[in-house]
């Protein structure tokens, strides 16, 4: 754990709320809270989130026998591995963390993956991201040919990247320009003991494995008198497997009183009844004050900072937004909306599709901030469409399944899962990712700019999410109505 860590969120989450809405130019004074507001900020402390880093050993205990690792790339997010921070199912996260001398500077060495997308990012200490550098940025070697730019095949056989990662004053939530970007760069921040790169490989194609038939990116280190070290002498003298792996949890009793806040109107809170109401990702403080919705407190959330800051190891690349839920208002979660075109390359596609709206989007069943695991993910392709582009997604357990909950009959289901992770088998949440949208598309999660917009910007593509027995979801026949 890191204490201080959890004290600084704690402190931010207090100041930002007593303080004037963000933006203004200097906050004006404020009375001290209430005694009921002072308890409920009590509750949002205690389920403030810290780091959990995990060991050496047991790294290499989740890891044994996978396959998935190596001397550089240390540690994995993946279904058989470690499930945490709310990952996506469809998506491998590879991860690496060593130290770079002064002066030296480390290249990448890859095969671009068959895979819908892959990117390399570089994340602070507290798991904020910093700067990414995205499949489609990274110029091919010579001789090469880079698989997801338009028009370029996806299947050839010369498919050789390089990729450089070097220091620079860089700060989550400031992107870094990309007119002073050299080719094929990534940053690291500065005055880091240790640096911190992910590489993600989204949706490989099938059977290609989860690094879609591509080779981990080898590592070559220039150090500053213009000698290399690489192979198994890097990964000994600069790779730091300990704590590379860090999980970002809320203990449970403080957790589960957050949930209870004082006043809640839903009998099942902090999940409501339908329809239900997305929340984009705004930061992390802010995502947690989604307890507070329908509850006394509710308003204290728009005098909180509301900037837009990624957190937990995302991606940079993606937005998402989240609900609660909760079985007991209804055997099955019905969720419905249009669906942005993406380009469809499981199958083994020639090319990547440009003439589409997201590169991916991305639907999932998860637990709590607690037990970050997933239950349950679907990507586009795994979810039918009828003529309009409008799909149905069920979720709901095994045995509350509607017999016409499957794909000839229009509907994609994924189960339930084992709820909050916290006692509660009903609970969980469900989460939306948006991917890279084209430039001409405005209906995605990146355009949202401020909280309780995600209805009007999303329009058709809002997803409208209802409880609905298995009796009735029946009653629809098949093909769904």
């Amino acid at each position: 754990m890191i204490p201080r860590f959890h004290r600084a969120l704690a402190l931010s989450c207090l100041l930002h709320v007593l303080s004037a809405p963000s933006g203004a130019q200097s906050p004006a004074p404020v009375a001290a809270p209430s005694p009921e507001v002072a308890a409920v900020m009590a509750r949002l402390r205690q389920a403030t989130p810290t780091v959990v880093s995990y060991s050496v050993e047991e790294i290499d205990r989740v890891h044994a026998g996978k396959g998935l690792t190596d001397c550089f790339w240390v540690g994995t997010l993946h279904p058989r591995t470690f499930n945490i921070l709310s990952p996506d199912l469809a998506v491998t996260y590879w991860i690496s963390q060593f130290r770079l001398p002064a002066g030296a500077r480390l290249e990448l060495k890859g095969q671009y993956p068959r895979a819908r997308y892959m990117s390399f990012a570089s994340y602070n200490p507290i798991g904020q991201p910093v700067d990414g550098l995205a499949d489609d940025a990274i110029a091919p070697d010579a001789g090469s040919v880079n698989p997801f730019r338009p028009g370029a095949p996806r299947l050839g056989q010369q498919r050789n990247f390089s990729v450089a990662v070097q220091t620079r004053p860089i700060q989550a939530g400031i992107r870094v320009d990309e007119a002073t970007r050299p080719a094929n760069t990534l940053f690291v921040p500065t005055d880091e003991a240790t640096y911190q790169v992910w590489m993600r490989v989204y949706a490989p194609d099938e059977g290609t494995g989860a690094a879609g038939g591509a080779t981990l990116p080898r590592p070559v280190m220039t150090l500053a008198d213009g000698s290399k070290v690489e192979g198994e002498a890097l990964c000994r003298q600069y790779v730091v497997k300990e704590n590379s792996v860090r999980d970002f949890r809320a203990g449970k009793p403080g957790l589960q009183a957050a949930f209870a806040i004082p006043g809640a109107r839903a009998p099942h809170h902090p999940a409501q009844p339908g329809p239900l109401q997305w929340n984009s990702f705004f930061n992390p403080l802010f995502t947690l004050a989604n307890v507070l919705i329908n509850t006394p407190f509710e308003g204290l959330r728009s005098r909180m900072d509301a900037t837009r800051r990624s957190g937990f190891y995302g991606t940079l690349d993606n937005f998402y937004m989240t609900t609660y839920v909760d079985k007991r208002y209804g055997d099955a979660l019905v969720i419905q909306g249009k669906a942005p075109r993406t380009p469809r390359t499981v199958k083994g596609a020639a090319v990547l599709n440009a003439d589409v709206d997201l590169r991916y989007w991305s639907i999932c069943k998860g637990r709590s901030i607690h037990d970050g695991a997933v239950d349950a993910c679907l990507f586009d392709e795994q979810v039918p469409q009828d003529g309009a582009g409008r799909y149905t997604v069920l979720v709901s357990a095994p045995e509350s399944r509607p017999a016409n909950a499957r794909a000839e009959c229009g509907v994609a289901w994924m189960p339930w899962g084992v709820g909050d992770g916290m006692d509660n088998s009903h609970g969980g949440y469900v989460i939306l990712r948006h991917m890279k949208p084209s430039p001409g598309f405005t209906r995605s999660l990146w355009s949202t700019k401020v909280p309780g917009d995600e209805t009007a910007v999303l329009g058709d593509y809002y997803p409208a999410a209802n409880y609905e027995s298995k009796a009735a979801f029946e009653a629809r026949g098949c093909p769904v109505k």
